[in-house]
């Protein structure tokens, strides 16, 4: 798969992205919100995983699978979201 940074955040809420700080992949989830000033992300809960923030100015940067490149599976072939409370 080809991952591509995303420099804006906003358009990313719902979608499944990969966080990473300095390269290494720190993990993956569903945006769950941005702040309209594009500096500060949150990704759902998961499972064990609890919804998390993470901080533009803090080195963080979100990378996405565009799903029209190629008729490859997506990064969500395999992703199931965590039942509602």
């Amino acid at each position: 798969m080809a991952f591509h940074l995303q420099p804006k955040w906003q358009p990313l809420i719902g979608q499944l992205v990969i966080v990473k700080l300095y390269d290494a992949e720190i993990r993956r989830g569903v945006v769950d919100a941005v702040t309209d000033d594009d500096q500060i992300l949150w990704l759902d809960s998961d499972g064990a995983e609890p919804r998390r923030l993470f901080h533009r100015s803090d080195g963080f940067n979100v990378w996405i699978d565009y799903k029209w490149e190629t008729d490859r599976p997506s990064l969500s072939a395999d992703f199931q979201p965590a039942a509602a409370p």
